[in-house]
């Protein structure tokens, strides 16, 4: 497909759907989901006996995160990173590290658990538990989670809410923050921006298919990256160390990021700061749903 300049200049460029900090025209939020050795156990606990399998895994918060602190470094962004609390428990250096380089550490679940299998009680605890393990380890209070698989409940707002949760990375219903019904401020994402469905594979049991090339993906999320870019979005990026801290896509990570920045106009931000703007000035989002009823505080088209 051939894009030439003037295609470019004559694009439909509506107005952008969130005024962001410094008069930046999109915000962009790298997130890590360090599941690690919770990718098999949360599936069976009795693959732990596999060590192929489980060897892949622990690449993650062996190899994968350390290599990716340095890029960011190298590149001076900061990044959230969503950990399990068992990954913390048994590599807490691991996640000291994170903290001393400056990024968010935020709510994955204890196990990596599928919500959807829980109750509320069940969810509640999980929570709890998490909390206490992450605080405790990390020196400070989670304030964002994200729902392992991105799936969550009915009830899950209600709980992060009640227990001083201030936003959830979970949803896919927008390309911009909003608010849920109680307030929790929602920053969505959505499965393009995931490198499980461009680089996942094992044999048994089945994850993934043929990985891709990273020349294919660095295009597939410049584009998105682009689009969103003219149309005033957020840009969340979801890897998974254990994938996207091997070397070459810890190069298209630094290629990406690079390319963001030479755009110009771009807010690199932790999801913590991302919620905070959002409630200090929730006019910043620009209501386009024809169906929605009329907020106070936000500005419709």
């Amino acid at each position: 497909m051939t894009i030439t300049n003037d295609n470019i200049a004559r694009r439909f460029r509506p107005p952008a759907r969130f005024i962001w900090p410094d008069a930046q025209r999109c915000a962009t939020m790298l997130c890590f989901d360090v599941d690690g050795e919770t990718t098999a156990l949360s599936e069976d606990p009795a693959l732990a006996r596999r060590r192929t399998l489980m060897s892949q895994c622990e690449y993650g918060p062996r190899v994968g995160v350390p290599r990716l602190l340095g890029v960011l470094s190298h590149l001076d962004v900061p990044a959230t990173f969503f950990v399990p609390a068992y990954i913390a428990e048994q590599h807490p250096r691991m996640l000291e590290a994170i903290v001393a380089g400056g990024h968010e550490i935020g709510l994955h679940g204890y196990l990596h658990e599928k919500l959807a299998y829980l109750d509320e009680a069940a969810e509640e605890d999980i929570l709890l538990r998490s909390l206490e393990i992450l605080t405790r380890i990390s020196g400070s209070r989670p304030v964002g989670y994200r729902a392992p698989w991105f799936e969550i409940n009915p009830w899950t707002p209600d709980l992060l809410l009640k227990h001083g949760v201030s936003y959830c990375a979970s949803e896919m219903g927008d390309d911009v923050p909003y608010f849920h019904e109680n307030g929790l401020v929602e920053i969505p994402g959505q499965w393009m921006l995931e490198d499980w469905e461009q680089f996942a594979f094992n044999a048994d049991p089945a994850w993934g298919f043929v990985p891709e090339n990273c020349e294919k993906v660095f295009d597939l999320w410049w584009r998105e990256f682009t689009a969103m870019h003219d149309y005033g979005c957020c840009f969340v990026l979801t890897l998974h160390p254990w994938l996207s801290g091997r070397p070459s896509r810890v190069q298209l990570l630094e290629d990406l990021t690079n390319a963001m920045k030479e755009k110009g106009g771009v807010w690199f931000a932790r999801g913590r700061e991302i919620a905070a703007h959002f409630r200090k000035h929730p006019k910043a989002r620009r209501e386009t749903d024809f169906d929605s009823v009329k907020t106070p505080g936000l500005t419709t088209l």
